[in-house]
């Protein structure tokens, strides 16, 4: 759950950013990765993922990084938004209003004042500068934030799960960096209030909050998503028979004892696309599932492409449900 400075100036720019509902293209994030937004100790990104119109995708660590990648590869998502905040008064589901979610019955979020009432947490505020008297300024409520919401569709239609995401998964239990006095197995309150605080508001619009540590998923298929996602924009001079020709010589591929570059230069030779453009063909495939290959294992143009044995979003199911 990130969170950064709370002050009259922060607030005014998420309400610009996060109040009006928007989507695809026009989505905002609430917390930029950026210098003077993202935590200190941070590692963000900032992405630009085709399937919500190349707009700037902001995450603020390795984790949310990865992640982000194994949600935007998921075929039955249509839409990921990131940094959203949690609204501090009642307001309507976030489905409401959307041309795919018409006719559902949606439940609307009690707001996170009240979930914080609930539990007995103090909810941030801040002070607004209205008139000369200090004493005089009224205070506003300051917004929590989640990290990731993905908006999934299955047959009995559209529906949104809330992904908090973290270094590892005992981290929803433990405070952040440890200090000298910390005790690793210990239980943080305040940690474990915050989490249940997300859970408890996402759950009062009919949400189910997914957590996900980076130590869930194998370096091998981190480092798969990243190559095949940076080549999922490479620009392609092929036709589109070239490409449906380039993709079957690919799927011949998969499973030969013979390095990925050896048919990579049969394309170029065969189907005059150049090796590196066939190379993006090949990731872009994977990526957008018309090819499928051990994601598990690493995809090197010096190996062998081998066959799927264990599917990602079969392994990992149980993230993306209901």
């Amino acid at each position: 759950m990130a969170q950064f400075k709370i002050t009259e100036a922060r607030l005014r720019t998420i309400k610009q950013r996060q109040w009006k509902d928007r989507w695809g293209s026009d989505y905002v994030a609430g917390i930029w990765a950026d210098p003077k937004e993202a935590p200190g100790i941070s590692t963000g990104s900032i992405l630009r993922p085709a399937k919500v119109g190349l707009r700037e995708f902001h995450t603020l660590s390795s984790a949310e990084t990865f992640a982000s990648l194994l949600v935007l590869m998921h075929p039955n998502c249509w839409e990921v938004q990131e940094q959203r905040i949690m609204y501090p008064l009642p307001r309507p589901h976030l489905l409401f209003g959307h041309p795919r979610a018409s006719g559902l019955p949606l439940k609307q979020f009690a707001g996170s004042i009240e979930i914080a009432d609930r539990l007995g947490l103090k909810h941030p505020k801040v002070r607004i500068r209205l008139g000369p008297k200090p004493q005089d300024w009224p205070i506003a409520p300051f917004p929590y934030f989640s990290d990731l919401l993905a908006y999934m569709e299955d047959a009995q239609g559209p529906y949104v799960v809330n992904i908090s995401v973290k270094s590892k998964l005992s981290d929803f239990r433990r405070k952040g960096p440890k200090t000298s006095r910390s005790r690793a197995n210990e239980d943080d309150p305040g940690t474990v209030a915050r989490q249940q605080l997300e859970e408890n508001y996402y759950a009062s619009a009919g949400i189910r909050t997914q957590p996900i540590g980076r130590d869930q998923m194998p370096d091998d298929l981190c480092w798969n998503l990243r190559d095949l996602f940076l080549d999922d924009t490479y620009p392609l001079e092929a036709t589109d028979a070239q490409r449906r020709e380039v993709i079957e010589i690919w799927r011949d591929a998969i499973g030969r004892d013979l390095p990925a570059y050896v048919f990579a230069r049969k394309i170029a030779s065969k189907c005059g696309v150049p090796e590196r453009e066939a190379t993006a063909i090949l990731r872009q495939s994977i990526w957008r599932r018309d090819l499928r290959v051990d994601l598990f294992r690493p995809i090197l143009m010096t190996d062998p492409l081998r066959p799927e044995v264990d599917d990602v979003f079969v392994r990992f199911a149980a993230w993306f449900s209901r």
